[in-house]
């Protein structure tokens, strides 16, 4: 439906054909990605494998320019957050899929976005843990206090973790709301049958 095309544009990493982006009221349809200040994690966590944990999560502040001091301040204060304090020597290699997640996710708070984007964080979790990772990454945003853009193509995550839903359909948003109000007034039968799961 094009949800991933439009988090890499928003992100920077592809040029809308038309349109544009705006962040915080500003247009930056030409900001360059690193000038953006947007945290994002991939689907597929995109750590590093030959960097341990601290160096990964580092990696953005240093690309910045920022002391080494305010680096390792930073790293640890971010792996706390997301709970793998005393992580910073392993690699990505020697860790599970939900501690991958949570350094990917250490690694894109980092930088105090302006803006966290998630792509599909809990397609790489199996169900037992699925719970658990969505508890732990609605505290996490709720702490950070960052707006957060979070692709879920399940309609009962997308209830759980959200307080706006935005319904896609052939690259269109086709309804924006609350989720107390989709589910009392979906647009078209088309919304009604994606979230027939959980209304």
């Amino acid at each position: 439906s094009g949800k991933t095309t439009l988090l890499l544009t928003v992100l920077g990493a592809l040029r809308a054909d038309e349109g544009h982006v705006y962040l915080g009221g500003d247009l930056i349809d030409d900001l360059p990605l690193d000038e953006r200040r947007i945290g994002y994690l991939p689907q597929d966590f995109g750590l590093f494998p030959h960097l341990s944990v601290g160096d990964n999560v580092a990696f953005g502040l240093r690309v910045a320019g920022h002391s080494k001091e305010l680096v390792s301040e930073r790293v640890r204060e971010v792996l706390g957050l997301v709970e793998l304090e005393g992580f910073e020597a392993r690699i990505p290699g020697q860790l599970s899929g939900g501690e991958k997640q949570r350094v990917a996710l250490a690694r894109a708070l980092a930088i105090n976005p302006s803006l966290l984007l998630l792509d599909e964080p809990l397609s790489n979790v199996d169900e037992a843990t699925k719970a658990e990772v969505k508890a732990k990454l609605k505290k996490i945003i709720g702490e950070t206090r960052v707006t957060t853009v979070c692709v879920i193509h399940d309609a009962r995550d997308a209830f759980d973790l959200g307080d706006r839903i935005a319904v896609m359909h052939a690259g269109k948003i086709i309804q924006f709301a609350r989720p107390s109000d989709l589910a009392k007034s979906p647009s078209s039968d088309l919304v009604r049958s994606l979230i027939a799961s959980v209304c």
